[in-house]
């Protein structure tokens, strides 16, 4: 097969279709914008001709989102279902879409309806590597039933042969690696500032020095001009366009499209007229839009967009549809626009290579900046594609701009973690037998085996030289039976007696004296016993080999500690003994047996030990619907910084503080989080405010106050399918009808 939707395959294509016509599970690694998505449509087209059922599963739920619309439009609606924690459509559907955190839940609960299916898409399977959501990956992939095929998309990966074997070696099955490492369109990667313009790294470095030598300066006015995004965008919009434009601040993306859109018109005034029109279809007449909506119209109006987490759902959808229409120039976004999602342009600009983690500002890693790098170069289009980064060269000493090495990707690591849901489903399902072998079928436990491995021939090797190096060392080497360290050390023995000597009595009595005092009885004890002279020989050979073989047994005993510290399945062993004790302390399992508490909290999947002692309490009943849905809102919501909430009196809130106490005195400080700030929001909500009325009781974006509203659905659903009180589910049917309301419903699926 050399075509497919009448375009030509490349070769890792073919193989990798190939693969999959033989039946194997694959991973193909390739560079971002090379056609990886090609291999899934053709294994999703194959599944549904061969009427079998295909689970499609992305890292977020925008991917989740534009794969579905992609896929009702190319199979029909009744073809294709979705699942995430937001919305359930058409869940009995042969090629059925979700997030990997539904997969997980449901290899983990044995879910019945996993029997039927042939195939499991890991879009985006380098998330493994994350760090809040990698262990989700994992499990996924440890409990995928026997009888489901894999198929992996990545973009390049470090240690792709180690993951291929891990995965081989946990399921028992031929696992065919497909790795691509040349882009189809090639990219270059430049920098700029405003003294260079576009400029490579190397010229870059060299044009620094030049002016540091070459200027005389004799005031601390900066010696470089200011470089703003405007200078870039002027510089690359007469060739480079369309372009993406990653800042790493959401307000900034706003910001810097509304400063271009005040100098600049990239759309004629029939595309602008499209662009109303497209507006009003969406939004409704324009004396209803939000004042939001006005704000993204006047900048996409001049074919200027941006798109980040803090925009409605219906809102970054918009900005998605007119990019692909290719009605934007350029478009402002965070980096969650690089993951998956197919938008292709000529350039890529970065604003800054730092990015705040949530902890700190770091450089962006090469993983990062690849993968956003990867959307420059339409194939078919464009020769080449480009990137190009901001620097200041102001601040060259303190951080000089980071030289990005592909060849020197982060390998994927183990990000496993064990989580009280985890813990429970695993005495559900599995005996203490295969419990054991699920930890050693771990990602890190693999990990481990394969770096064990070879730091045991590692330390073998030095051993063997340390041996060696020995042979010509006396017994005493290293001791201070050993000349060459006594007399050393006996010097600074004698320096330290006068430094003490010199001390008066006052001084003497001190702390510091007495320290001194210490530590001269302590090293005239050691050395008092003066060591035999040596040959002038065996003091040549010791000075010659001495070194040699400290170094290496520092080297050796440096390796031992690592592969100490290394986590290996007993780890998890360990850990889940702990956590297993915790659970028979608060009454969810005994005897290895799960009680009721513990049969509930096996279907939560967010914060699973306070929501169950929630619906145990009796706090429920106490409550009004309104309040209610409020309460539940403030389990899962992560307060950020400068955050302002309108105070919240409608519930007391002691009852829940004291489970909290309990549940902390129990499983420890970090066990249970709970913020009552976001209860303003879901409570008002659910009495039919409306979300301009939501807006002047926070500070947060308006996507934010949606994504807590859609949250909390997700939440009320995990409580719903897991309680057994026919009264109480309808109560949080009911909570959940109020919440999935006008905004806060998924209307870029409708």
């Amino acid at each position: 097969m050399s075509e497919y939707q009448g375009l030509k395959l490349d070769q890792f294509q073919m193989d990798a279709i190939e693969a999959i016509n033989h039946g194997h599970s694959v991973i193909v690694s390739a560079p971002t914008g090379t056609g990886k998505t090609m291999v899934a449509d053709y294994l999703v087209e194959k599944s549904i001709r061969e009427s079998k059922r295909i689970i499609y599963t992305a890292p977020i739920k925008a991917l989740s989102n534009q794969k579905f619309k992609d896929f009702s439009h190319q199979f029909g609606s009744e073809t294709v279902g979705i699942m995430t924690g937001d919305v359930v459509i058409n869940p009995g559907a042969p090629l059925l879409i979700m997030t990997t955190e539904i997969f997980r839940n449901q290899v983990i609960t044995n879910d019945p309806e996993l029997e039927h299916v042939s195939y499991i898409i890991f879009d985006e399977i380098h998330w493994l590597n994350d760090e809040d959501r990698g262990t989700v990956w994992e499990e996924s992939i440890i409990l995928a039933p026997p009888n489901i095929k894999i198929l992996g998309l990545s973009a390049t990966i470090a240690n792709a042969v180690e993951l291929k074997g891990w995965i081989e070696a946990i399921r028992k099955d031929t696992v065919v690696l497909i790795e691509e490492q040349q882009r189809i369109v090639p990219l270059e990667y430049y920098y700029f500032c405003q003294d260079t313009g576009i400029i490579g790294y190397d010229d870059l470095i060299r044009f620094y020095y030049q002016k540091l030598k070459s200027t005389d300066r004799t005031d601390n006015s900066p010696l470089f001009k200011p470089t703003s995004h405007l200078d870039l965008i002027k510089t690359v919009d007469k060739q480079y366009l369309p372009t993406l434009y990653f800042v790493f601040s959401r307000k900034q993306c706003a910001d810097k499209a509304h400063e271009l859109a005040n100098i600049k018109n990239y759309l004629s005034s029939e595309q602008s007229k499209e662009v109303k029109n497209i507006f009003l279809e969406h939004f409704g007449a324009e004396d209803t839009w939000s004042s939001s909506t006005r704000k993204l119209f006047r900048v996409c109006r001049k074919g200027i967009a941006y798109h980040h987490a803090g925009l409605l759902p219906l809102q970054k959808s918009v900005v998605e549809d007119l990019f692909l229409a290719k009605m934007i120039s350029v478009l402002y976004c965070t980096e969650t626009f690089s993951v998956g999602i197919n938008y292709p342009v000529k350039a890529v600009c970065f604003d800054s290579l730092n990015k705040y983690d949530g902890r700190s500002f770091r450089a962006l890693a090469n993983h990062e900046f690849f993968q956003m790098s990867g959307r420059a170069g339409r194939r078919g289009i464009d020769e080449i594609g480009y990137s190009f980064a901001i620097v200041d060269l102001n601040y060259f000493e303190k951080e000089p701009p980071v030289k990005f090495d592909i060849a020197k990707l982060e390998p994927l690591t183990s990000q496993f973690r064990l989580s009280y849901n985890t813990v429970l489903n695993l005495l559900a399902t599995l005996s203490p037998e295969q419990i054991e072998t699920y930890f050693k079928k771990s990602f890190a436990a693999h990990s481990y085996i394969l770096t064990a491995q070879k730091t045991e021939e590692e330390i073998r090797l030095l051993s063997e030289q340390s041996a060696q190096a020995k042979e010509n060392l006396c017994e005493h080497v290293g001791t201070y039976r050993c000349p060459l360290n006594y007399y050393p050390k006996k010097k600074e023995l004698d320096r330290l007696h006068k430094a003490y000597d010199k001390l008066d009595p006052r001084r003497r009595n001190k702390i510091f004296g007495r320290q001194m005092h210490r530590k001269i009885m302590k090293w005239e004890k050691i050395l008092k016993t003066v060591p035999q002279k040596c040959t002038r020989k065996q003091n040549d050979s010791c000075k010659s080999f001495a070194g040699k073989w400290m170094n290496l047994e520092k080297e050796i005993t440096d390796l031992k500690n690592q592969l100490f510290s290394m986590p290996d399945y007993n780890t998890f062993n360990s850990e889940f003994e702990r956590k297993k004790a915790l659970l028979q302390q608060i009454g969810y399992i005994g005897n290895d047996k799960l009680l009721p508490r513990g049969e509930l909290a096996r279907y939560i999947y967010v914060q699973e030990i306070l929501v169950t002692e929630l619906i145990y309490s009796g706090i429920i009943e106490q409550l009004d619907d309104d309040q209610l849905t409020a309460l539940i809102s403030c389990i899962d919501y992560e307060s950020k910084r400068n955050e302002y909430f309108q105070k919240f009196d409608q519930i007391d809130f002691k009852p829940v503080r004291e489970i909290l106490n309990y549940i902390q005195s129990i499983c420890g400080p970090d066990a249970v989080r709970f913020e009552s700030k976001a209860a303003v929001l879901a409570y008002h909500w659910s009495k039919g405010a409306t979300l301009i009325e939501l807006q002047q009781l926070c500070t947060l974006d308006e996507g934010d106050i949606i994504a807590v509203l859609r949250r909390t659905i997700d939440l009320l659903r995990q409580m719903r399918e897991a309680v057994t009180d026919q009264s109480l589910r309808e109560r949080f049917s009911i909570c959940i009808k109020k919440l999935d309301r006008d905004e806060a419903s998924i209307q870029e699926l409708n």
